[in-house]
């Protein structure tokens, strides 16, 4: 499909264009070292250097006719997981036709659904890659993106004829459980204990009640007084897949729990699976301060033993701005709450970490060149704690340059504290064109 679908973008665009045709060039830059103090696992990454690369070309003919394209290429020779060293994805590569009021946009769309920071359960049309959870990137969809604004409301509706699946870490990865791994199963009862040894592969796919075909989204949207409303409605692929790990080993221990000491070879199997959601988004600016609501509803197709079942997703959220002489500064609080159909107890499960968290931030900027960030999370239910520095400075107008420091701690059997070892300092170097 992606190939196809780029097929199409080089063929059409030649025909499209004329002497009175508009081009322009462009591409960002950026290099970034990764250092990792504490060893996990026996065959993994403790540096880490990315190259990314994202070119792009952008032409338009009058008023009606637009092409525009920026993949994303990233190369990171030294990983130890060989599908990791090299990426590509189209990101945002694709056709737009515009009048009046109405864009259809053809090709590979990114786009960026609700209002919240740091968790968003609303946006989940793109697939991400997961290299790294908590840089993830959003990849293209492959879709017909339909936006108009009329006088009484707004909409977009997408068309998705072939999904992407989200791009899973690497069988080397610090990112996948290297101690203990604590899988998605019906009586939330199994543990795994891993070895020191072990290795990773990424085994069967399944996919679900036709997950990946014919997905739809929609978004209304409608501004009164004071108040910014949002109603989405999405019906397609789940944002990940199940994760089943197959093993063999020890058992350790019955009771409350069975403990598997497993060993070293572990074949983790996925199954795509869909889900329908609505949700509803709320933005209002009042006494200088902007206060946020978000919710939603998933639950999903079929009868799977491993399913997850519904969940009901909500978070609350305070944003206020701070205007000095040289400097502003952008500070938000968050708090999230979610309720599900089914208790779960995995240790991968990302949204577990939501389930009661508060999250506090900042974004500090002076003198138009410098800049500073600090980010708080705590999940009050499993009392792990993530937080995230940086400073950073522009030069000579095109470059950027910035230094960012992790801290992540709590119990490695819990969603958060699985990444416990996996602290971080990142120095990062980027250029525009």
């Amino acid at each position: 499909m992606k190939f196809l679908t780029l097929l199409l973008f080089f063929i059409i665009t030649p025909q499209i264009a004329t002497a009175e045709s508009e081009w322009s060039f462009g591409a960002d830059m950026n290099m970034t070292e990764f250092y990792y103090p504490e060893q996990y696992g026996e065959d993994t990454n403790d540096s880490l250097f990315k190259l990314e690369l994202d070119p792009m070309v952008r032409w338009k003919k009058g008023d009606r006719w637009r092409v525009y394209s920026k993949p994303v290429l990233v190369a990171n020779p030294d990983n130890k997981s060989t599908e990791e060293q090299f990426y590509f994805d189209p990101s945002e590569t694709y056709i737009k036709f515009q009048k009046d009021v109405l864009d259809i946009y053809v090709g590979y769309n990114v786009v960026t659904w609700g209002i919240t920071d740091g968790y968003n359960p609303i946006d989940i049309v793109n697939r991400r890659q997961l290299y790294d959870p908590l840089r993830s990137k959003k990849m293209g969809t492959p879709s017909i993106l339909i936006s108009e604004s009329l006088k009484w409301i707004d909409y977009d509706l997408i068309y998705i004829p072939s999904a992407r699946e989200a791009i899973l870490p690497g069988e080397n990865s610090r990112w996948l459980p290297r101690e203990v791994f604590v899988p998605q199963v019906p009586g939330n009862d199994l543990v795994l204990l891993l070895p020191p040894n072990l290795r990773y592969t990424w085994g069967n796919e399944a996919i679900l009640d036709d997950a990946l075909e014919n997905n739809f989204a929609i978004r209304l949207q409608k501004t009164i007084s004071i108040f910014d409303f949002a109603i989405t409605g999405y019906d397609g692929a789940a944002s990940a897949p199940i994760i089943e790990p197959q093993v063999t080993g020890t058992i350790v221990e019955v009771s409350p729990k069975t403990v598997i000491q497993v060993d070293p070879d572990v074949r983790l199997d996925t199954k795509q699976y869909r889900i329908r959601q609505g949700g509803f988004s709320l933005v209002s600016r009042q006494w200088d301060f902007l206060f946020k609501y978000a919710t939603t509803y998933s639950d999903n197709y079929g009868d799977y033993v491993n399913l997850p079942g519904w969940i009901h997703e909500s978070i609350l959220g305070v944003e206020k701005t701070f205007n000095f002489s040289d400097a502003m500064l952008i500070a938000v609080v968050q708090y999230s709450f979610l309720d599900t159909e089914r208790k779960n107890d995995s240790n991968i499960s990302i949204t577990e970490i939501f389930r009661r968290a508060w999250m506090a931030g900042g974004r500090l900027s002076w003198k138009e060149v410098w800049n500073a960030s600090l980010l708080g999370l705590y999940d009050t239910v499993h009392s792990s704690t993530f937080v995230e520095v940086t400073l950073g400075r522009r030069f000579f107008d095109s470059w950027n340059a910035s230094l960012t420091a992790n801290f992540i701690s709590g119990d490695i059997e819990n969603p958060l504290g699985l990444y416990s070892k996996n602290d971080a300092y990142i120095l990062s170097v980027g250029r525009s064109f």
